[in-house]
C-alpha cells in the first residue's frame, strides 16, 4: 500500500467527493481525519474506514470561521500526534446560479468565503503539522480540489468559477514556497462529477428545456462532449488525489490535473 503509515486530512466529507477520496486514502493504508459541518454524513463514512482496519478521526467545523479552522487544526493535531502527511481541501460552496448582471454581489461573497479564505485559513492552521511531517520523512503533500469551471467557462457560474479560478492561482503561489520544506502542493480539476447531486441538476435543465426532454437527453449530450464519452464518478476522480498523495508524484507540484474524461484540454506544451 503507497501510504501506509500516513496520516491525512479531507475536508468536506459528504455523500460524494469527500467520501470517496477519504475510502480511497485508506485503501492505501492511510489513517484519515474527516472534517465536516454536520454528522450527517461523516459517521458512516468514518465506520467504512475502520472496517478497513485504519483509523478514522472526526473532527466537526467550519472552515469559512478562521477560529473554527484553529480549532479543527487543534483537534487532529491531537489526535495525530502534530503530523499530518496529506491534506486534501476538498470542502466547496457551489456559488449562486445567475448573471453577473442581475446579481447580488454581496452574496458572491459566500463562495470566496469558503472556497477561496476557508481553504486558505484551514491550510494555514494546518501548515504546522504538514511541515512536521515533511520535516520527518522528507514529502508531504497538500491537494486542492478545484474545477474544471476555470477553464471551461459556463454562462451564470461566474460566483463559483471566480472563487475557485483565485484558489488555482494561490495554489501555485503555495507551491513556490513550500516547496523548501518538502511540500507539494497540487490541485485536481474535475468537471462534471457524476452522481445524484448531478443528475437532479441534469433533470432541472431538462425540465427548463420542455417539449419532453429528459435528463438522460441532457447527461448524452454533456457525455459527448468528452473524448471518453461519459461523465465519471467521484470514486474515479479520487485515484488522482491518491496518485498526488503518493510516493508516485514525489517530484509533481504546483501541477492542475485535469480529471474529465477529457471534457477540458489543457493547451499544449
Amino acid at each position: 500500500m503507497m501510504l501506509e503509515g500516513k496520516q491525512a486530512v479531507v475536508t468536506g466529507i459528504g455523500p460524494g467527493m469527500g467520501r470517496d477520496i477519504s475510502l480511497a486514502l485508506a485503501r492505501e493504508g492511510a489513517d484519515v481525519a474527516l472534517v465536516a459541518r454536520s454528522d450527517k454524513v461523516l459517521p458512516s463514512v468514518a465506520e467504512e474506514i475502520e472496517e478497513m482496519g485504519r483509523r478514522a478521526v472526526a473532527v466537526y467545523g467550519n472552515i469559512a470561521d478562521a477560529e473554527e479552522c484553529t480549532r479543527i487544526a487543534a483537534e487532529v493535531g491531537d489526535a495525530f500526534g502534530g503530523r499530518v502527511d496529506v491534506l486534501v481541501n476538498s470542502a466547496f460552496h457551489g456559488g449562486r446560479h445567475e448573471t453577473f448582471e442581475d446579481a447580488d454581489l454581496s452574496k458572491w461573497r459566500r463562495p470566496m468565503d469558503v472556497n477561496y479564505f476557508g481553504t486558505l485559513q484551514l491550510t494555514q492552521a494546518m501548515l504546522g503539522h504538514v511541515k512536521a511531517a515533511a520535516a520527518a520523512s522528507g514529502d508531504a503533500r497538500i491537494v486542492m480540489i478545484n474545477t474544471m469551471s476555470v477553464h471551461h467557462l459556463e454562462e451564470r457560474a461566474g460566483s463559483y468559477a471566480g472563487s475557485k479560478a483565485a484558489l488555482g492561482a494561490v495554489t501555485k503561489t503555495l507551491a513556490r514556497e513550500l516547496g523548501g520544506y518538502g511540500i507539494r502542493v497540487n490541485s485536481v480539476h474535475p468537471g462534471y462529477i457524476w452522481g445524484d447531486s448531478v443528475q437532479i441538476y441534469f433533470e432541472w435543465q431538462a425540465e427548463e428545456r420542455g417539449g419532453g426532454a429528459t435528463w438522460q437527453d441532457v447527461y448524452d449530450e454533456r457525455a459527448a462532449e468528452t473524448c471518453l464519452g461519459y461523465l465519471p464518478h467521484s470514486s474515479e476522480i479520487a485515484g488522482a488525489v491518491v496518485f498526488f498523495a503518493s510516493p508516485l508524484a514525489k517530484c509533481v507540484t504546483g501541477t492542475a490535473l485535469p480529471v474529465n474524461a477529457g471534457h477540458w484540454l489543457p493547451p499544449s506544451a
